[in-house]
This record gives structure tokens, C-alpha cells and sequence, in this order.
């Protein structure tokens, strides 16, 4: 009988422990910060192969697009007298979607395509 190659698990590298965070984060808020503090802090190390530089780069850019987003949707959903609150809910698709995106490419150890993008 032929050998199965051993199936791989979930590889918890350190993009991924992010994104998830960030995902995490998407509901409650504060895992996110979480995670964009580890990303900056993981960010730069010596031990880090290329194609974490890139998640990393692409987290930190996506945190600060949401936080940008968010202060201004406040702003405009205070002078609209709360007709543009429901837009919140499209950060937080945004962001989830990205945070799957990245876990998607950290799991085969693949970079981010444009860690600069404003989208996926």
C-alpha cells in the first residue's frame, strides 16, 4: 500500500497570527490594534523571510486606512444625523476580506502581491 504524504496543518506564522487578530479584531476593535502593534513590532526582524515583510507592510497600511475611515465616518454620520452609519459595515467587510486575503498567501508562505494597495 502506497504511503499518503502527511497532511499539513494550519501554519500559526506570524502574518497570520495578525490577520487573524485583525479578524478578530473587525467585531470588537481592540484585537486589531493588537495586531497592527505586533505587526510593527515583528516588522524589520532579522529572522523574517521577504514574503512576511510584505503581510506585515499590507496590515499596517490596512489598519490605518480603517482608522482613517472610521474617524471619518463619524464625522460625516454625526452631520448626517446617522444616515451614513451603516457604512461601518463596509470597513469592517473590507477589512475582513483583506485579513482573509492574507491569511489565504501567509498559509502557502506567499507575499503580498502590492502591499500598498487600497483593496485586496
Amino acid at each position: 500500500m502506497a504511503s499518503r504524504p502527511e497532511a499539513q496543518g494550519f501554519d500559526l506564522n506570524r502574518p497570520t497570527i495578525v490577520a487573524l487578530l485583525i479578524l478578530v479584531g473587525a467585531v470588537s476593535g481592540l484585537p486589531t490594534l493588537v495586531g497592527a502593534i505586533l505587526a510593527y513590532i515583528w516588522r524589520g526582524a532579522a529572522e523574517n523571510a521577504p514574503w512576511e515583510e510584505s503581510h506585515f507592510a499590507y496590515h499596517i497600511r490596512g489598519f490605518w486606512i480603517t482608522v482613517v475611515a472610521v474617524i471619518a465616518l463619524a464625522v460625516l454620520s454625526i452631520l448626517t444625523l446617522g444616515l451614513l452609519a451603516p457604512l461601518f459595515g463596509l470597513v469592517s467587510i473590507w477589512l475582513v476580506v483583506r485579513a482573509i486575503v492574507s491569511i489565504a498567501k501567509a498559509q502557502r508562505r506567499e507575499p503580498m502581491p502590492d502591499p500598498n494597495t487600497y483593496l485586496w
